[in-house]
């Protein structure tokens, strides 16, 4: 089984999250990139992690990761696993996320530039026309304090939806959705 999991904003590949995907599915090849801050080397990122899979691979993203998680999920028609995803980065982005940051687990410096915004509207509306909703699972958290999440069921009626109390943005809850989701992926 192959694992590609897309960090969100300001983080890294490695981190909590993917020592959890390693842990609950030991036998999968889980690939965990540090995504740059263009979208467009982001994209070359992706598709380099999935030719380097020998099978579909299961996508996994949390929050901008999320995103990507969406995209590629609409334009290779993968099951992606959506942890408070930021399904209009090119918005949420817009007043908060534009500047040079460093990212929280290693430090690394990067620069999130207003141009990129554009790129995120395409890949989104891009996205949007080709989606398969039954490929998606989303895990919410109603106490996300980032993004809003509310119209998410009656967008995607064809997707599986679940809601978790008390997760917060980082969706401390991943785990337990590991747990979950195992007997499911775990034998494709």
């Amino acid at each position: 089984m192959d694992i590609i999991y897309l960090h969100g904003f300001n983080s890294d590949g490695e981190g909590w999250k993917t020592t959890a995907l390693r842990k609950h599915f030991p036998t999968a090849n889980v690939q965990a990139p540090d995504l740059p801050a263009h979208p467009l080397e982001v994209q070359e990122v992706i598709e380099a992690c999935i030719a380097n899979c020998t099978e579909p691979p299961l996508l996994v993203g949390t929050s901008l990761g999320g995103f990507y998680a969406y995209y590629y999920s609409a334009l290779h028609q993968l099951k992606a696993l959506l942890f408070n995803p930021s399904l209009k980065p090119h918005i949420t982005l817009d007043d908060r996320g534009i500047g040079v940051f460093k990212t929280w687990t290693q430090g690394r410096a990067y620069h999130f530039k207003r141009d990129y915004l554009t790129i995120l509207g395409k890949m989104k509306s891009e996205a949007d026309h080709q989606q398969n909703q039954k490929l998606l699972y989303f895990f919410l958290a109603n106490d996300d304090e980032v993004l809003d999440h509310q119209q998410i069921p009656e967008q995607f009626t064809q997707s599986h939806v679940q809601w978790f109390p008390g997760a917060g943005h980082r969706f401390s809850k991943f785990e337990k959705v590991l747990k979950l989701m195992k007997k499911e992926f775990a034998n494709r």
